[in-house]
């Protein structure tokens, strides 16, 4: 086995192969080399027999889930829905037990065979998952089988940042609590209580504004169509100033627009944990309490994830931002590229430290460059909650 493994790792497949026959037939009731085999022709997209090599590993290897996870997947790939499902349910009989993935690949292959009572109760389960990436598509299986209702809903984020440019630390945060329906567009209601400060701004004769510095609290409503990575949203409120000079403690708060979140993620190599991973977030707005200004951003990150998404994984992405506004305020109007890592540990924290480069579109006021550079370090930790309304909706 040393000298298989030897040959795999320096990618000399037919020796590795050798050796590996070769273990099976000095060892026949060992594990290893069959799944060592499956790992190998799953690389040169022998799917087959992989799934051969993978059924025999699992034979010999009662409480190995990973295994049967794979020859899962290769079966799913190779359109044996009824194998597949087979594969899958052994992951029970572990110790480990299924993961809320493997919750939602069940549903899936149950809908696929049309044994519908077994695909709503695994996507309920999958439904109630913490990780959003398995909770999200399940609950809008779930809707489009008319089997969830109205749900109550809350949901939090905070994403306190550093920025070198301006030696600045803002803490940005916002919660969430409402009712969503659980029709085509998921209209919903909610109150919101969004706050922004940060430690260089002031207010008075010698002002210098860096962020809004405001507690909002506000009442919304909201639609996400088709369940999709869009919602549309409108909020009325007041917005509570948090500089210590400002003569205006309140002020209305009126905004609406949409914004976008969606992420991709691709398997790079079949026998690896490689992901190609992609992030979208996007948002257009109007906000009465910024001179009626309507302000859009779209961010794009493309990188490499290595670990497992909701457990531990690392992140090495390039990214892409640019900002425009209705009205030319320099500052809401530039472009930004960069890179950088991030850290994520569990289904709720991520740690983003990023190297980037901007330019203003317009030129700005003099003593400002119109080209900067920055270093920003982002803890991001967020969470969504639902409870049915209809409490049968989650048994």
């Amino acid at each position: 086995m040393n000298v298989a493994y030897a040959a795999k790792q320096r990618g000399d497949t037919a020796v590795a192969r050798d050796y590996f026959l070769r273990a099976i037939a000095a060892d026949s009731a060992s594990p290893a080399p069959f799944i060592e085999l499956g790992y190998l022709d799953l690389a040169g997209n022998n799917k087959p027999a992989a799934a051969d090599w993978f059924e025999k590993g699992a034979a010999r290897a009662p409480e190995d889930a990973n295994v049967r996870r794979q020859l899962g997947y290769v079966l799913i790939d190779l359109r044996r829905t009824a194998d597949a499902i087979k594969a899958l349910e052994s992951i029970a009989t572990t110790p480990s037990g299924y993961t809320d993935r493997d919750r939602l690949a069940l549903a899936y292959l149950y809908d696929s065979a049309t044994r519908n009572g077994e695909a709503l109760e695994a996507f309920r389960a999958a439904a109630a998952s913490t990780d959003t990436s398995v909770a999200n598509p399940a609950r809008r299986a779930l809707r489009v089988k008319g089997d969830v209702g109205t749900v109550l809903f809350s949901e939090g984020y905070l994403a306190p940042f550093y920025q070198t440019r301006f030696e600045n630390a803002i803490g940005f945060g916002f919660l969430r609590h409402g009712i969503e329906s659980g029709s085509a567009w998921a209209p919903a209601a909610y109150t919101s209580l969004r706050v922004t400060r940060d430690s260089k701004s002031t207010f008075g004769a010698q002002s210098r504004v860096l962020s809004d510095n405001a507690a909002i609290l506000a009442g919304g409503l909201r639609v996400r169509p088709w369940h999709g990575p869009v919602w549309l949203y409108a909020e009325a409120g007041g917005a509570y100033s948090l500089l210590a000079d400002d003569s205006v403690s309140w002020r209305r708060d009126v905004r609406a627009g949409a914004y976008v979140i969606a992420q991709d993620e691709r398997r790079l190599y079949p026998a690896a944990n490689w992901k190609l991973v992609t992030d979208v977030a996007a948002d257009v707005s109007w906000y009465e309490r910024f001179d009626k200004n309507v302000i859009g951003y779209a961010l794009l990150r493309e990188g490499v994830r290595v670990g497992t998404t909701g457990k531990v994984a690392f992140d090495v992405f390039g990214r892409g931002w640019v900002g425009y506004d209705s009205r030319g305020d320099f500052f809401n109007r530039a472009v930004e590229g960069g890179g950088g890592v991030a850290l994520r540990v569990g289904p709720h924290f991520v740690l983003f430290t990023e190297g980037l480069y901007g330019r203003f579109m317009p030129q700005p006021p003099a003593g400002v460059k119109r080209r900067y550079q920055d270093w920003r370090v982002t803890a991001v930790w967020g969470w969504r909650a639902l409870k049915p309304v209809n409490e049968e909706a989650r048994r």
